[in-house]
């Protein structure tokens, strides 16, 4: 695939300004993003999934109208689970919660190979998934872009993978914070490795607020949902990690870029200046649509999901 300082000069060409010089905060988000588009996929292994695992021993609270709960306490989502009586669920997590049933009750993807169709600014791409070896091919279609990029050998977890993760929401919570501090780690060591490229020791330091353990759960969740080889009883227990991630705003009546009817799970994530935004089928749980909308520009980033379809043959270039 290209490297990332490819893509980052892609996509500042595109969301930049007419001189190609992006806001500050707008270039910061974009090598963040293309870092968790590299890494989104990447999943601890199966033993060191299950070591923070049984680690995990949070409860829940609820939150304000409007947006989801906060971790620890005995508040409404963690007296709702045990089935006992308690404090009501606010607006924002019942509407996850019946994401959260949805998923669970939808067919997983069969065959072997699963293809998710985008469209991404002004080009489409497609992404042929193998669920046995994770291995991603990559084919596009739009001015100024390869036809096909060079495969992503074990560039997403396989479906066993994503099985072995555990779906009660505290345990899995706990995983994925610890997902997100090892990317951290590894978008750090790709940081110095082209800085040392370019003869440069340290890079530019980042003033400003930095990323909570509420922010790094927000983004691995939501990267989570985007891959479709995440089973149904994964899916749902990430919508109830999402009811009980402090800032979530819910829009149960929104529609995402093609006009479909969709559920919006947001959060402002202060350390970027960016608004996080997912749109998910109501019926089914899957994801339809992420944007991040960058704050204090008209710059936008949008992906839309036109299809998933799998199949037992590889179905090659669809372009």
């Amino acid at each position: 695939m290209p490297t990332i300082d490819e893509d980052i000069l892609r996509e500042l060409m595109h969301r930049g300004t007419d001189d190609l010089h992006a806001p500050p905060l707008v270039t910061s988000r974009i090598v963040s993003q293309h870092r968790r588009r590299r890494l989104r996929n990447r999943a601890l292994s199966v033993a060191a999934t299950g070591a923070v695992a049984g680690t995990a021993l949070a409860l829940v609270a609820s939150g304000p109208d409007g947006t989801a709960g906060r971790p620890g306490g005995t508040g409404a989502l963690a007296t709702a689970t045990r089935g006992g009586p308690g404090l009501k669920l606010t607006a924002a997590q019942t509407t996850l919660y019946h994401l959260s049933s949805a998923a669970a009750a939808s067919p997983r993807t069969t065959g072997r190979y699963v293809s998710m169709a985008e469209k991404q600014g002004d080009y489409d791409k497609t992404s042929v998934i193998d669920s046995v070896t994770g291995d991603i091919w990559t084919y596009q279609r739009g001015a100024g872009v390869p036809g096909e990029l060079p495969v992503d050998r074990g560039g997403s977890p396989t479906e066993a993978a994503f099985d072995a993760m555990p779906t009660d929401p505290a345990a899995l919570r706990a995983v994925l914070l610890s997902q997100a501090k090892q990317q951290q780690e590894q978008a750090a060591a790709e940081e110095r490795k082209m800085l040392a490229a370019k003869g440069k020791t340290k890079a530019f330091p980042m003033a400003g607020p930095k990323l909570t353990d509420d922010d790094m759960v927000f983004e691995q969740a939501t990267d989570m949902l985007w891959n479709p080889l995440v089973g149904p009883g994964l899916r749902a227990a990430l919508y109830k990690v999402l009811a009980d991630t402090p800032g979530v705003v819910v829009n149960a009546h929104a529609t995402d870029d093609s006009g479909r009817a969709a559920v919006e799970i947001s959060r402002y994530d202060s350390a970027a200046g960016v608004d996080d935004q997912t749109f998910e089928n109501a019926r089914t749980g899957a994801v339809l649509e992420t944007v991040f909308v960058y704050n204090g520009s008209e710059a936008k980033g949008i992906d839309l999901y036109t299809s998933v379809t799998s199949s037992n043959t590889f179905p090659g270039d669809p372009y």
